[in-house]
């Protein structure tokens, strides 16, 4: 006995339908074509906002009793207690336009203000934030603003 076997089955498309354009041979990239460069993001620094207490030497002092050393190796800066212990601790932000003062200066804030027991210096050394220092004047006194790095 033979096998009979069944008509193989048809295509679901005979004959495909042609293309309207024509195929050019040289088939040019969709993606655009970038002539600027992209900066590498991976070397990336993000900009310093802050300078930790460690890496300028921050240490909290208090006011009573404050006389200022010889030379001018160290700034200060004076606020209220909480917030010079927070400097201290944490960082000196470098967006909020902190003052500086020369020893001399703020001997000189000090013997004019009566409620110092309230109040905190923060002592950093000069040579560390000098990169982030402009000069200013407040109240009549020469002073240093704190702030993104100029140089």
């Amino acid at each position: 006995m033979s096998r009979r076997r069944s008509p193989s089955p048809a295509l679901p498309f005979e004959t495909l339908p042609r293309s309207r354009r024509p195929r050019s041979e040289n088939t040019q990239s969709s993606a655009p074509s970038l002539s600027i460069e992209q900066p590498d993001l991976l070397n990336w620094v993000p900009p310093l906002t802050y300078l930790s207490p460690e890496d300028v030497e921050a240490c909290f002092l208090s006011p009573a009793g404050f006389r200022p050393p010889a030379g001018e190796a160290f700034l200060y800066h004076l606020t209220d207690v909480e917030t010079a212990r927070a400097y201290v601790n944490n960082a000196l932000p470098l967006g909020d336009g902190l003052v500086f003062r020369t020893a001399v200066h703020l001997a000189e804030d000090l013997a004019d203000i009566s409620a110092a027991g309230e109040l905190g210096v923060v002592k950093v050394r000069r040579r560390l934030i000098q990169p982030w220092l402009m000069p200013d004047r407040q109240d009549g006194r020469p002073c240093y603003v704190l702030g993104p790095e100029t140089s």
